[in-house]
């Protein structure tokens, strides 16, 4: 049977109209102004949460009442396609005014984004009325724009501001949890978590159900083995950090194992594994597999008392839940747990927080001044206390209110410093960590074995590590060349120019970088 001929035209016809319909939003969303007074800006971002787009609305409305002559619209993109729509918008100049960093390097960040350095030392003018009016901007956020920093460590410079602070906790339902144990008070300690774990399991015999502890998904089940298993190296780290500054890095843990220092026979790492094995079992069969949406659907669904997520989930959860939640920390093993108590110092704090809607304004926006203001506005303790309450997420800005009903959301500043993660998940190329995620399944679950799992990583993951580490040493010679013109540039300046003196900050990370180099490189070698 011959295709009819309109076919074969169907679907070029379909993607010209496609093509021409995104070529009209991009030259429409950089137009001319409407008018000689009137100035357009674009806030392009990847917050589709539950009440996120309801708080940008509400914080531009309040910007356009004190400024009649702005006018603001929001570019909201899902964040599974986020990172290749902002690189692409980027590269291509059509980026909006002020632009959400998530995942963008640190190339990408200082080529495309206005340095904010000069204007944090002076206090945010939208503050004036406030305990916060005379305080430099920088200082009015929770951890000094630390995290914003850490975005771009080469040159030290801030390209943009945080307005909230993501924590994970443990979400449950109220009604079933009384079902099961009698009581709606939710395990007090890591060691009652794994006995509620059996208790839903005596639950589901006895009733039939086929309850589930905790609703896991593969990219959360990440965040919660990243709060839980740094405890088991907390005490390790205390003689193991090879800077002596209580961190062991991803890059360096590699150079521990490639000198036979450690391996995962250490009793830190080996605890690691097993504690990573016994709460993998009190998730979601299968949850590797499964996304957020899959994680949430199971909770709401009342298939799982619990549901480890963020706290930018919770507003869903009161919107969409038949049911009562409940807000608590993940109990993490404490000094006097039974088992996992011998080597850590005790609950992690959460001082150093999870930055949320990091903002920042494109040097190539034709209203950069107007940008910047309405930085200044967003982050004020008047935007930020209306913006938590419609979004229920907790503010980065000092002295804004939580959310109605969230205090538990707050990040959790008393606690010990963490240890590391044994699994190299975003550590240079990603060699080790694919390999680690390929073979970790035969760890978990009711047969898992996690001698075996331990002697294959010992065996084999080496090799992997030192392929990572001529990756990374790769970008090392790269941040090298770029620091050196960066330091021959400002030394060309004029003596009186406030800017020469970032040189000294940069020939000091040049050093660092050189010497990473040289101490690495033996072990990439090797073979």
């Amino acid at each position: 049977m011959k295709t009819p001929p309109w076919r074969r035209w169907l679907g070029l016809l379909l993607f010209a109209g496609i093509f021409l319909t995104a070529a009209w939003h991009v030259h429409s969303h950089r137009r001319a102004p409407a008018g000689a007074e009137t100035v357009e800006l674009y806030v392009g971002h990847w917050l589709l949460h539950a009440g996120m787009r309801e708080a940008f609305d509400d914080a531009i409305a309040g910007y356009q009442r004190l400024h009649p002559h702005v006018v603001i619209r929001q570019i909201p993109v899902p964040v599974r396609s986020y990172e290749a729509w902002a690189r692409t918008q980027l590269i291509g100049g059509t980026a909006p005014d002020i632009t959400g960093m998530l995942r963008l390097n640190e190339e990408l960040i200082s080529r495309h984004f206005l340095p904010l350095t000069p204007h944090l030392d002076r206090p945010n003018p939208y503050n004036a009325g406030t305990p916060l009016a005379n305080v430099p901007w920088r200082d009015t956020f929770v951890d000094g724009l630390t995290a914003m920093r850490n975005l771009t460590p080469t040159s030290g410079e801030i390209h943009g501001v945080s307005l909230q602070v993501n924590t994970q906790r443990l979400y449950y339902n109220r009604e079933l949890l009384r079902a099961i144990t009698g009581s709606e008070t939710p395990p007090a300690d890591f060691a009652g978590l794994l006995a509620f774990g059996r208790q839903v399991a005596a639950y589901n015999e006895r009733t039939g159900a086929q309850l589930v502890p905790i609703a896991g998904c593969g990219p959360y089940s990440q965040f919660l083995f990243d709060l839980l298993l740094p405890s088991q190296t907390q005490r390790l780290v205390l003689s193991a950090s090879p800077n002596r500054n209580l961190r062991v890095l991803p890059v360096e843990l590699a150079g521990l194992i490639l000198q036979g220092r450690v391996d995962y026979d250490t009793p830190a790492l080996r605890r690691s594994l097993e504690l990573l094995h016994d709460m993998a079992g009190l998730l979601t069969p299968g949850y590797p597999q499964l996304q957020r949406d899959d994680a949430i659907f199971t909770y709401l669904q009342q298939n799982s008392v619990m549901l480890y997520a963020g706290s930018w989930d919770y507003a869903v959860l009161l919107r969409d839940g038949a049911f009562t939640t409940g807000i608590m920390p993940m109990p993490a093993p404490a000094a006097d747990d039974p088992v996992y108590g011998p080597l850590t110092l005790g609950p992690i704090s959460e001082a150093a927080g999870n930055p949320e809607a990091m903002l920042g304004v494109l040097r190539s926006s034709r209203h950069r001044e107007v940008a910047l203001d309405f930085l200044h506005y967003l982050s004020s303790r008047p935007a930020t206390a209306e913006f938590s309450r419609i979004s229920h997420r907790v503010s980065s800005v000092i002295g804004t209110p939580p959310p109605p009903d969230g205090s538990l959301l707050v990040p959790r500043l008393e606690g010990e410093l963490p240890g590391f993660t044994v699994d190299f998940r975003w550590f240079a190329a990603g060699s080790a960590s694919n390999f680690f995620q390929r073979h970790v399944h035969g760890a978990i679950g009711p047969r898992g074995d996690v001698a075996a799992f331990a002697a294959r990583l010992n065996a084999e993951l080496p090799r992997y590590l030192r392929q990572d580490l001529a990756w990374q040493l790769q970008q090392l010679r790269r941040d090298v060349q770029r620091l050196d013109a960066m330091a021959a540039l400002q030394l060309t300046l004029a003596p009186d120019d406030a800017t020469r003196e970032g040189w000294t900050r940069h020939a000091e990370m040049q050093h660092t970088r050189q010497l990473e180099n040289l101490h690495y490189r033996p072990l990439a070698d090797a073979p």
